[in-house]
């Protein structure tokens, strides 16, 4: 393409059509094309011209730069993280400072130990740093939401009394939404079940449920598929393709990062080591899975 990078433009554009709930018909009577215009520029065919190009950012209120080149500008920023340090023994996270934007897919990749839930838990408010800083341009409260490593679920509840209490403190009216959730998730024949019931697998699932209830600005999952059977896998992969706002994920199933995320971020001695876009990674003639090795000494992440 001659003004903008095709690979950019066509996430960019499928991501703030899905942020926005914009069909492409919908999207297609805005800029008075056709609905098949807006397909083949998503799948890369052609491309809008500049007027076109002009009227998709001013509709979703982003910058040219960043529809065109993936290029960041300051209103886009959802969370600005800076010089955050944090010590048990040793020093677990060493000076790390980060931004995440509107509208992003990103793998938090790095070994066992390297400090991935602790910049996470104070990230979330659920650890204090020792010196540094985590700043949103959103309400936190509402806007953000998260599925732990580790299950947080109240044992002694039915099922059915902790979706409610959790759509209660999430406020959200919307039943039909729920209901579809507890169907696609599988819970319709388990929700007068206590949770400390449940199966290691369902439990694992339930938290995923809870986490996707109401919409965010930012999802962050923590190693979300441990502990889950390949139907729930199955499922989480795919809802998370309709999950608007950003999604930060710590995971090391390669074939889906390559397949799905945006951004993978390597966290290497308590500090953000690299921070690759996937497409330029791919256009390396590189799997993420061989740049992860190749920029972590080859190790595992066990």
């Amino acid at each position: 393409m001659n003004y903008m990078e095709k690979n950019i433009f066509s996430s960019k554009l499928i991501g703030l059509r899905r942020k926005n709930q914009l069909s492409q018909a919908a999207l297609a009577n805005k800029l008075f094309v056709t609905r098949q215009s807006i397909s083949k520029w998503e799948n890369g065919e052609s491309e809008p011209s500049i007027d076109k190009l002009i009227s998709i950012s001013e509709i979703f209120n982003t910058s040219l730069d960043n529809l065109i080149m993936g290029s960041k500008s300051d209103k886009d920023k959802l969370v600005s993280i800076k010089h955050l340090n944090k010590s048990y023994d040793n020093q677990v996270l060493n000076d790390l400072s980060l931004d995440i934007y509107d509208n992003e897919r990103i793998a938090l990749l790095g070994l066992n130990g390297s400090g991935k839930t602790t910049m996470i838990s104070i990230m979330t408010g659920l650890k204090k740093a020792d010196s540094g800083n985590v700043k949103f341009s959103f309400n936190k409260k509402k806007g953000l939401k998260l599925m732990p490593q580790n299950d947080v679920l109240i044992n002694d509840m039915k099922v059915i009394e902790l979706i409610k209490l959790t759509q209660l403190l999430n406020k959200v009216k919307n039943n039909n939404h729920v209901e579809s959730l507890v169907k696609e998730f599988n819970f319709s024949e388990l929700m007068d079940h206590y949770v400390g019931s449940l199966s290691g697998g369902q439990k694992r699932r339930l938290s995923l449920l809870l986490s996707l209830m109401a919409p965010s600005k930012l999802l962050v999952l923590d190693e979300p598929t441990v502990g889950m059977d390949l139907e729930t896998i199955d499922i989480l992969w795919h809802h998370l393709e309709h999950v608007t706002g950003s999604i930060l994920m710590v995971t090391h199933d390669f074939n889906q990062i390559d397949k799905f995320f945006s951004r993978v971020l390597l966290l290497k001695d308590g500090k953000i080591e690299s921070d690759m876009n996937v497409d330029k990674i791919h256009s390396h003639n590189q799997t993420v899975e061989q740049w992860y090795r190749a920029n972590n000494g080859g190790l595992n992440h066990d």
